[in-house]
């Protein structure tokens, strides 16, 4: 009998890598990182090589960073559809622009069948414009539960944690498959943790090549599920005896949202 390829229950992939929220401790690094652009052809040869790997793909988030930020957001979407026509896509945003999205934007979001989920974080958000402008083009939008407060799990740059009992803590918590230059990583804090030791000069903390796998090296899903249920060597920084709940606040740039006191 002929083996059927894996499929995949959740994939996440950045849009930007930036965003014009700063919400404290972001878990992507977003509120920190520079300006940084998905490459429409980088991401339709990605997704590509995906349906080559997967039957499909259950769930597939768009996010960042903030997405409405990317110009070409839409043929983001058009690939997605394209290449999945079975999955339920996810544009994720925090809200902030989305009112001020013309119609293209929402004409592309009914086309392709993709479902706008805005982040309901306490700032003035213009609900009942967007939800009208949804309507108006006969798209689809949800909002999330208030967000109100927010998980803070520390960075340890000591490392040494039990990286079986992190990985199985962070199952319903930050992990979660995410997509960065033809590589799968568990979680946005092993794809995107460059972007916060450079931004404070921290030494230590490596991604290694084995915290990772290359879509393009392997040419069996299995081999890529087998990855992805598995922990890595960086889950050794996760510091899940420190994890705490905290308020959403605007972020003050300080090494300490993310990083161990110590």
């Amino acid at each position: 009998m002929l083996r059927r390829k894996p499929r995949l229950h959740r994939l996440v992939v950045h849009v930007t890598d930036h965003c014009n929220l700063n919400c404290a401790g972001c878990t992507h690094f977003s509120n920190i990182s520079e300006p940084g652009f998905a490459s429409v052809e980088e991401f339709e040869r990605d997704m590509a090589r995906l349906a080559v790997l997967f039957s499909a793909i259950s769930e597939i988030y768009l996010l960042g960073g903030e997405p409405l930020l990317h110009p070409d957001l839409i043929e983001f979407m058009r690939i997605t559809r394209e290449q999945f026509p079975e999955s339920s896509i996810k544009v994720m945003t925090n809200g902030v622009l989305a009112h001020r999205m013309e119609a293209p934007f929402w004409e592309a979001l009914r086309e392709y069948d993709c479902t706008l989920v805005c982040d309901l974080y306490p700032i003035a958000l213009k609900v009942e414009r967007v939800d009208a402008l949804a309507a108006e083009h006969g798209a689809t939008v949800e909002w999330t539960e208030s967000r109100d407060e927010f998980f803070r799990l520390p960075i340890d740059p000591a490392g040494g944690h039990d990286v079986a009992d992190a990985f199985e803590r962070c199952r319903w918590v930050n992990n979660c498959p995410i997509l960065r230059d033809g590589k799968l990583y568990p979680c946005a804090y092993t794809a995107y943790v460059d972007i916060l030791k450079e931004k404070f000069g921290l030494d230590g903390m490596e991604v290694t090549e084995d915290d990772s796998v290359s879509i393009y090296a392997e040419d069996d899903g299995y081999t890529v599920m087998d990855f992805l249920v598995k922990p890595v060597p960086w889950c050794q920084y996760c510091d899940f005896d420190a994890m705490v709940m905290r308020p959403w606040s605007r972020s003050k740039h300080e090494a300490g949202e993310w990083i161990d006191a110590e």
